[in-house]
């Protein structure tokens, strides 16, 4: 048996990156930069005004005071998309939120805070102020807010809305991105039925496990299929390995134990598999399995109880992935537990976990009762996993602990 330290970076050494393709800017939510993603322009790109009012030259208005009111005739008037190169400095320019700023001019003072005086026709023909402009009052300027040349995203990024809109403002309309892993999933036991409308048979279970870990892909963007139950038939197995498929991982539940019916170490060293690693010191889900098939496929044996299964596919099967998509390693974050909490053995423990705030704003974190690993109901309460390491067992109230989010790849935790 190895640490769970040991199993990560077996996991590393094993993983070669995915293919990479072009896709529109629009259509890369949720998927991950093949290469670093950089701004082709400023942004903005061009000196606009970030209020409706009137574009002065803000020298002009240095003598100004409540005391003694300046007064600037009205040139132009100017919306958003209105260009006008240049105009008499000693004029006011009417302008509009996100319009061109003259040249020339190099201050926006606010509508409400001048007076106007109109023609007959209601037009604004001139305006006062009393109180000075300084030097970028109500301006946007070119390139305040991104510049050519800056990364908007660097290799490896999963890619959310504020990165497409960074892209989009910056006139990027394709990106280069990793192609998500295609995972294959299937169960064992004769005891599994995926017949839901039937009721079940003495002795059988319905499977939670692939539901639980087809919405765990879904919620992620990444393509997974069930290819059914397989029973205890190790022809079964030996077929359901051999199909052709485009899977890049495939996974398993059930069968990796020390049972009778335990057979998946044994058929895939026969079908010419590598096993890295049967067995990682973590609780639950110490009999897990990882293996390199003979085609180049990885391979993910978990244990068959629920709760094993979900943390299989979290805290081993995701760095997985990670390796494949060039992501940094997850950064974890803590919190303080609202009660005292001991655990036996020297076991890795990942536990479910509730994660709430006060009223004054204060996380705490709770450890949940029924953390055996076949209780499904603390999945109803749970927000996230606490992480306690090998070296410590008892945890006292305010410590901080280790946790992680139940999604495999959240946009912000």
């Amino acid at each position: 048996m190895i640490s769970y330290k040991e199993a990560l970076g077996l996991i590393a050494k094993e993983a070669r990156p995915q293919p990479t393709h072009r896709v529109d800017r629009n259509e890369a939510l949720g998927l991950v930069a093949a290469e670093d993603v950089i701004a082709r322009l400023d942004v903005p790109s061009f000196d606009n005004s970030a209020m409706d009012g009137f574009a002065l030259h803000a020298q002009k208005t240095n003598s100004v005071s409540i005391d003694n009111p300046g007064r600037f005739k009205v040139g132009h008037c100017l919306a958003a998309g209105d260009i006008l190169e240049s105009a008499d400095q000693a004029l006011a320019v009417e302008i509009m939120t996100g319009a061109k700023v003259p040249q020339g001019f190099d201050a926006v003072v606010q509508i409400e805070k001048v007076r106007t005086m109109k023609d007959s026709t209601g037009k604004t023909i001139e305006i006062e102020i009393r109180a000075p402009l300084q030097i970028g009052d109500n301006v946007r300027f070119a390139g305040e807010d991104l510049t050519a040349g800056q990364t908007i995203a660097i290799k490896g990024t999963r890619l959310h809305a504020g990165h497409i809109a960074a892209m989009a403002a910056t006139g990027i309309h394709e990106v280069r991105v990793f192609d998500m892993p295609e995972i294959e999933i299937f169960t064992t036991g004769k005891e599994v039925s995926d017949s839901y409308h039937v009721p079940l048979k003495d002795g059988e279970i319905y499977n939670s496990n692939t539901p639980y870990l087809l919405c765990q892909f879904k919620a992620s963007g990444i393509p997974a299929s069930y290819a059914g139950s397989i029973g205890d038939d190790e022809q079964a197995f030996v077929d359901t390995l051999n199909v052709g498929t485009n899977a890049r991982i495939v996974i398993s539940s059930g069968a990796v134990s020390m049972g009778k019916w335990d057979f998946i170490p044994e058929l895939l060293k026969k079908n010419g598999a590598r096993i890295i690693f049967h067995g990682v010191g973590i609780k639950p889900g110490k009999p897990i399995l990882f293996a390199v098939l003979q085609d180049g496929r990885y391979y993910f044996g978990l244990p068959g109880n629920p709760v094993s299964t979900a943390v299989g596919l979290r805290f081993f099967v995701q760095p997985l992935i990670r390796q494949l998509l060039d992501m940094a390693p997850e950064v974890f974050h803590y919190a303080e537990l609202r009660h005292d909490f001991s655990k036996k053995g020297d076991l890795r423990n990942f536990l479910k976990a509730r994660l709430d705030s006060d009223d004054h704003g204060q996380t705490h974190l709770t450890v949940l009762d029924g953390q055996q690993s076949f209780k499904i109901s603390p999945l109803l309460d749970m927000n996230c996993w606490a992480i306690l390491g090998e070296e410590k067992n008892e945890i006292r109230k305010d410590d901080s602990v280790c946790i992680a989010p139940m999604e495999l790849f959240p946009m912000a935790f």
